[in-house]
């Protein structure tokens, strides 16, 4: 074996002691006992690079794999993804063992928990920060009771060496990760490190200690590997064992079904926060499998013989067999034509499955649950009696098996052991979303690193879209800089946003709140840049006027020419005196150019009338308000119809103004526009709206649509881009047409289609890129953050007695 260089030792003062005192209550149970505990691990010296020496010429390594969309998915999905499982079990030759651990292990949530803790920050709000942090605190470990699922291949080959054997054993370690990514199912190798942090917490079951090793402290105060992983205490009875405290027991199962559902692995890891399960597989070479399926079916007929000599001698007729040889018959004749002619291969398996307990009355009951799940699957669960230690060895993700119960299945049989649910989305400084319907572990998402994070949000009245909003807003101003603007047609924000210490501004004939539409960011004007300036200014004040005008066609090319020759004259003008905010040019300078440009501009100018001195003349005033602050919500609630449409595409502009500035200070703008389908009702709001879609992303804007209907998203082939180009859509209770839209459009399966039928409040279907999860959200309601964003009469008025309660703690 190659020596293990020096190396540093980097452990804490407290690390230090947490490894002396697991040292010394090793050292103090191996003098009571007989046999360490260590020797129960069967392998001979884990290396830093992964490779573990397991015996004589024996090495193996391991691959971490994770979760992908088989449960919902559609039939043609599965058969796709078990088609591909099917390929990855046929990689395997008769030279590699290999062996699935499936293992339901406690965690250290410490960490986790320190990187979902929002920081406190110089504000009013780290008491409604502190609520969220510990309300998110509370969610993680409730998620999966602090247990996770490590899903692991460890394959094993025999070299003459430890340097041999690391070539090869990396190949075919990145031969894995290939197939696993064939069907979108992300693999990583372990290190050595990290393989023995696996046997850690395998090996230590009841403990919330984290994992502490050190390559540098094994060298320096000689010890092995094992003594950082041993269990303190083992004692192995007849079809059971203690550990540290604990008990357990390792049954195998005997595989009688011709058939089984592919839910069968899933049964066994879901019936126990503490059941594990493991499967040792030596593959046939293909010329030894074809010999042995013919020898048994020599031996099967063989005792065909026998029994019509048997009946021909009664005076029966010979024709009529037991039904069991005939099922055999035909049963051989067709493996035997797959391994001829299809993908199959055959397959030596051992199915073993430990269940942890911390008292033997749980062990019981786990136990009787485990003979309930192998009846059902007519199969049959053996205790492997005065086998334990041997089977606690096996079960450990190193490659070494000494239980010697084996069935012989093929490829398709033994494929039904896919272990795959649901995927999982779960970034700790994301964005909180609910919980995974499917695997209950908790939906964190950062839309920012979506390669285009912009979103809608749809829902039948009621479903909680604004309640879903609302979460996202107050979750992003808590955790981010970035500024947040808020469209809000119905005045469903105003609790939020005063709590916030947001700007309202409202938009309405009778406010003194002024917004002027022909503003420009005086930071982004250069001399270089007036022209591309004026080029923006006028292809906006254009489709202004085309809503003023109106009509079924429009304007004319000759008014959009005047339009941008009036457009010109008041900024240059504009630029070359002065250019402070008390000029900015307003509705009535533009009037004023519009008159001068003569008959062509006459229909416009007349219709623009009303909004500069006309009953509609909200809009002739130069900006009044502060957009300085970071969050800031236009209320448009009292706007008359045709007012709201202008309001609307004034407000967009206003929006990319913001994000202007926004990009050069490098800050996110999060835009939310409530009831989005007012934007797609008219052809220059909806157009606005897609150049928005299209161009956010690249000046750090992140816009999101709410609306009720899918529909309004397809009244054209360009207003359907904004679907196309929104990675992140919450879909809540949807009406029958539009979940046959969303179905078709989004590739939703059947199954998944389900969550947004008739489904609850807060209950429903996000998409995430290509993740497709279903979610649910039961938000504590005995928060200040719940009283911000309840969306319910009833629970409005707890704001203040929240707000009071705050206060006193």
């Amino acid at each position: 074996m190659a020596k293990e260089t020096k190396k540093q030792i980097n452990l804490t003062k407290e690390q230090r002691k947490q490894i002396q005192n697991r040292m010394h209550k090793l050292k103090m149970k191996n003098r009571n006992n007989s046999s360490a505990t260590q020797t129960i691990i069967p392998y001979i010296e884990m290396c830093s690079n992964g490779v573990c020496w397991v015996d004589k010429n024996t090495f193996s390594m391991t691959v971490e794999f994770f979760d992908t969309n088989y449960e919902l998915a559609d039939l043609d999905d599965k058969e796709g993804i078990f088609s591909k499982w099917c390929s990855l079990l046929n990689y395997f030759d008769d030279s590699i063992d290999f062996q699935f651990t499936y293992d339901n292990q406690r965690q250290n949530l410490d960490d986790e928990m320190d990187k979902i803790k929002i920081p406190a920050q110089d504000d009013d709000f780290n008491a409604v920060r502190n609520e969220y942090s510990e309300m998110l605190c509370k969610q993680r470990r409730n998620s999966n009771h602090g247990f996770v699922l490590r899903k692991l291949l460890t394959f094993t080959i025999h070299e003459a060496s430890l340097k041999a054997a690391y070539r090869k054993l990396n190949s075919i370690a990145e031969e894995i990760i290939r197939l696993f990514a064939e069907f979108d199912v992300k693999a990583i190798k372990l290190d050595g490190k990290q393989r023995l942090e696996v046997l850690y917490h395998a090996l230590n079951p009841f403990s919330d200690d984290r994992f502490i090793f050190d390559w540098g402290l094994k060298l320096k105060g000689g010890y092995s590997t094992k003594d950082f992983i041993a269990p303190v205490s083992m004692k192995f009875k007849e079809s059971k064992f203690e550990i540290n405290g604990g008990y357990g027991n390792i049954t195998s199962i005997d595989i009688l079904a011709g058939e089984l559902s592919d839910r069968i692995l899933n049964e066994y890891l879901n019936c126990g926060e503490q059941v594990s399960v493991n499967i040792h597989i030596k593959s046939f070479d293909q010329l030894k499998a074809l010999k042995f399926v013919r020898g048994k079916k020599t031996d099967v007929e063989k005792m065909k013989i026998d029994e019509q000599k048997k009946a021909s001698m009664s005076g029966y007729d010979p024709d009529i067999l037991p039904e069991q040889i005939k099922l055999y018959l035909d049963e051989l004749s067709e493996l035997l034509a797959d391994l001829n002619s299809r993908n199959e291969r055959l397959f030596n398996i051992t199915l073993t499955i430990r269940s942890y307990s911390t008292s033997k009355k749980k062990a019981d009951l786990q136990l009787a649950k485990l003979k309930r799940i192998t009846q059902k699957n007519a199969c049959k669960l053996n205790t492997l009696d005065w086998l334990q230690e041997q089977a606690f060895s096996s079960f450990l993700p190193l490659g070494y098996n000494e239980v010697p119960n084996v069935r012989t299945l093929p490829t398709s049989a033994l494929g039904v052991f896919i272990p795959f649910t649901a995927d999982e989305l779960y970034q700790s400084k994301g964005c909180y979303y609910g919980i995974n319907s499917l695997t209950k572990m908790m939906i964190m998402a950062d839309r920012a690193n979506l390669k285009n994070p912009n979103g809608l949000v749809f829902g039948t009245p009621g479903s909680g879209k604004s309640f879903f909003v609302k979460r996202e807003i107050i979750d992003r101003f808590l955790k981010t800089i970035s500024d947040i603007i808020v469209v809000d047609p119905e005045g469903e924000y105003y609790d939020l946003i005063n709590y916030l210490d947001g700007q309202i501004i409202k938009i309405s004939s009778n406010s003194e709140q002024y917004i002027n539409p022909l503003d420009v960011n005086f930071n982004d004007i250069t001399k270089d840049n007036q022209e591309d300036i004026i080029a923006d200014k006028s292809d906006f004040i254009i489709s202004l006027c085309e809503l003023v005008v109106g009509g079924r066609f429009g304007l004319e090319a000759e008014e959009k020419t005047a339009i941008d020759n009036a457009t010109r004259k008041i900024y240059n003008y504009f630029f070359e005196h002065n250019p402070i905010r008390r000029t900015m040019p307003i509705l009535a300078d533009l009037l004023a150019a519009l008159r001068q440009e003569g008959e062509i501009a006459l229909r416009v100018a007349n219709a623009l009338e009303m909004y500069v001195s006309g009953s509609q003349n909200l809009f002739n005033h130069r900006t009044n308000i502060d957009t300085k602050n970071r969050l800031i919500c236009y209320d448009i609630k009292e706007l008359g119809t045709q007012l709201k449409k202008i309001a609307m595409l004034i407000l967009q502009n206003q929006v990319w103004n913001k994000v202007s500035l926004n990009r050069d200070e490098d800050k996110k703008t999060l835009y939310y526009i409530d009831e989005f389908h007012l934007l797609l009702r008219d052809e220059q709001t909806a157009k606005y709206s897609v150049d928005m879609w299209k161009r956010f992303r690249k000046w750090g804007g992140v816009p999101t649509g709410i609306t009720q209907n899918v529909k309004d998203l397809l009244s054209s082939s360009e207003i359907e881009n904004i679907l196309d180009n929104s990675d992140f859509i919450c879909m809540l209770n949807q009406a029958a047409g539009d979940r046959d839209i969303l179905q078709e459009k989004l590739h939703i399966s059947d199954e998944q289609i389900k969550y947004v039928t008739n489904s609850g409040q807060g209950k429903g279907l996000i998409r995430y890129g290509k993740t497709i999860l279903p979610f649910e959200d039961k938000f504590p309601t005995d928060t200040v953050m719940y009283s911000l964003i309840t969306t319910k009469p009833e629970e409005r008025n707890l704001l203040e007695q929240k707000l009071a309660e705050l206060k006193q703690t």
